[in-house]
């Protein structure tokens, strides 16, 4: 679950599916500063711990506890009546041993809030496609992330964003310029676009449609360091170290298509999210899909269930299938319990990922973990 501010300025790049606070440490001749974030504690079952990304180099068999804490500052100054300069950087700090103990930027950019004429980024963040995927990234921590927007990680680097909504329309539009081994992935880009179109209706439904390109640059070596050299060798049905094929035939381009259907607004009662996406790579033997469903009620004394389920499909299989399962209470507005659940349900991941990914990346495996979240 993305973590979001209240404020207008930040709205942009964070997900507009829950709230946080935020505290305004600095105001004075139209200048603002905030703060906001989280720290959670939680108790995890290997496998889910092995699965939250600030977590992945975990290679140890027992449960765990995890801490993380999210951080972020924004700032905003008033160019004229108008126009508004705006910033904002966020961090995750997993508490850790080795390199994982490292900050992890999630957003950070600069730019220009005209309001009635939009509102422009440029730094890290989500592309525009994330209006489609997001709707049902609504986990405190164990998100589906089955749709493959996020194969290269929930944010990317070197983006230029530009977001107009007005009379009930959303629109996005970004571009991302050369970036390399985007989200540690050891995918480099050329470039990239993305632009999503949004809707939400009087009586509370609302639509979505995004597409979004991606050229990706070739690796020049055949070790087997491409990042979906285990992928093509399973599609086509190569020996596992025949990398010289995977080199051959690696993708240059990928696209994703997809269309999101909405009701109701996250933590007010009801709401109910679901998605569809199909994408293509370049030299693939067949397209990709997925599709997400959750839903959600809260109610007004802070008690709030959510159940979801996800499937990823490639040639007529699924390769991941998942339900999850989502409890929460919030104490206080500022401090909430949640216990989060996922069960595989006869995924076969094996007619597309190498046993090497199912491993590492907890494929097929059921997973769950219980904790409490001060948001600040």
């Amino acid at each position: 679950m993305r973590l979001n501010k209240l404020s207008l300025f930040v709205a942009l790049a964070l997900s507009p599916l829950t709230g946080s606070f935020a505290a305004t440490v600095y105001s004075s001749n139209g200048t603002d500063l905030d703060l906001y974030g989280s720290i959670s504690a939680m108790g995890a079952t290997n496998k889910a711990a092995q699965s939250i990304k600030t977590s992945q180099s975990k290679k140890n068999l027992n449960n765990t506890i995890l801490t993380r804490v999210d951080f972020g500052i924004a700032g905003r100054t008033k160019i004229n009546d108008t126009v508004y300069a705006i910033a904002a950087s966020r961090w995750t700090m997993p508490a850790t041993d080795g390199n994982d103990s490292d900050f992890i930027t999630k957003e950070q950019y600069v730019g220009i809030d005209a309001q009635n004429y939009g509102t422009l980024t440029f730094g890290r963040g989500d592309n525009a496609f994330y209006s489609v995927a997001g709707v049902t990234d609504v986990f405190t921590q164990l998100d589906f992330n089955t749709n493959d927007h996020y194969v290269f990680g929930d944010y990317q680097q070197s983006q230029i964003m530009y977001s107009l909504s007005a009379m009930g329309i959303d629109f996005r539009l970004s571009a991302q310029l050369a970036a390399d081994d985007v989200a540690d992935s050891n995918v480099d880009l050329k470039n990239g676009a993305a632009f999503s179109l949004s809707t939400h209706l009087l009586n509370g439904i609302g639509f979505s449609y995004g597409l979004s390109y991606y050229d990706l640059k070739s690796d020049d070596s055949s070790d087997g360091s491409s990042f979906y050299a285990d992928n093509i060798l399973k599609m086509y049905s190569r020996a596992d170290n025949d990398y010289d094929f995977a080199y051959s035939v690696q993708p240059s381009w990928k696209i994703d298509k997809g269309i999101a259907v909405t009701y109701g607004n996250f933590g007010e009662g009801l709401y109910v999210a679901t998605n569809a996406t199909v994408t293509k790579y370049e030299k693939f033997t067949h397209h990709l899909y997925s599709y997400e469903a959750i839903v959600n009620y809260t109610f007004e004394n802070g008690f709030g269930t959510t159940l979801g389920y996800a499937i990823k499909r490639f040639n007529g299989a699924n390769i991941q299938s998942l339900a999850t399962l989502g409890f929460y209470y919030s104490l206080t507005p500022s401090f909430k319990l949640f216990a989060e659940g996922t069960l595989d349900i006869n995924s076969k991941p094996e007619r597309y990922y190498s046993n090497r990914q199912i491993k590492n990346m907890c494929i097929g495996e059921n997973k769950a973990l219980i904790g409490a979240q001060y948001l600040y």
